[in-house]
């Protein structure tokens, strides 16, 4: 366990001789790799490794900007584990050995919730995912800025409010996300295009009811002049494009009708004719 002088005595006889030999032990050469530490996706790390060594290096080798240096600059793309060895010329053949883990965490992906529309004094429940911490701006009509689930409410009519929420995990990586919404004077409703035009130019090619000031929609339907029943759905945001089992619909005026629950609670029903426009 530590430097000892061994004593060999050989006897013929009465004859004796001694001699000694002197067993030197050298410790392993130092080697601290540094703590274990936690990073941001598609960032780097900082590698602070310490020896009393004459040599060393670190494997894995491939995310490292030199892993001759005792500080190099790691850029792991998943948490790895660096292993620091530490050499020296005293005359132990063993390296010191010590690791520390690069806990990578995974790509942030924010989210705010789906553009929406609402009636003055109907409350809005605002939900943001994808981290730990949270930061709502501006805060206009927000039960609390700093909460991943804010309850928003309006007393006046607005064309549009951009919220933005910055969003950071337990390591304080940011991301952000947005979310738009405009504010209506009116009763609750249901608006509906008087005519759209499907040509594939990007403007106006899908019929899609606009719910606002409502929990849930029960159906929207739109019929033909025979009465049949071309589209039909419950999604808010979902809309025609026109067409009936991938086939394109002719000019001409269509029914719609839509059944659906207002914030209150209360019953709403409303039809209507659209033009569809070739």
């Amino acid at each position: 366990a530590a430097t000892t002088n061994f004593e060999v005595t050989a006897i013929i006889g009465s004859c004796s001789a001694q001699d000694n030999v002197l067993i030197t032990t050298v410790p392993y050469p130092a080697a601290q790799a540094g703590p274990d530490s936690m990073i941001c996706y598609n960032t780097y790390a900082q590698l602070n490794g310490t020896t009393d060594g004459s040599s060393f290096n670190w494997t894995p080798q491939m995310s490292l900007t030199d892993f001759n240096t005792l500080n190099p600059i790691a850029r792991p793309s998943e948490t790895t584990a660096y292993i620091f060895y530490a050499y020296d010329t005293k005359g132990c053949p063993k390296p010191g050995i010590d690791t520390t883990v690069i806990t990578v965490l995974p790509d942030m992906n924010a989210y705010a919730g789906r553009d929406t529309s609402v009636v003055i004094n109907q409350p809005l429940q605002l939900n943001a995912t994808g981290g730990t911490i949270y930061k709502w701006s501006p805060d206009i009509g927000l039960s609390a800025a700093g909460i991943p689930d804010p309850v928003a409410l309006y007393n006046t009519p607005s064309e549009g409010i951009q919220y933005k929420v910055l969003v950071m995990n337990e390591a304080g990586c940011p991301d952000t996300a947005y979310v738009m919404v405009k504010v209506f004077k009116t009763l609750p409703s249901v608006f509906v295009p008087t005519a759209f035009t499907p040509n594939g130019d990007g403007r106006n090619d899908i019929l899609r009811p606009i719910a606002v000031g409502m929990q849930n929609m029960e159906y929207f339907r739109i019929y033909n002049r025979w009465g049949q029943l071309v589209f039909n759905t419950s999604k808010s945001g979902q809309g025609w494009d026109g067409t009936v089992g991938g086939a394109l619909q002719s000019s001409g005026t269509f029914v719609w009708m839509v059944k659906a629950k207002d914030y209150t609670g209360a019953n709403y029903f409303q039809k209507g004719t659209v033009t569809l426009i070739r």
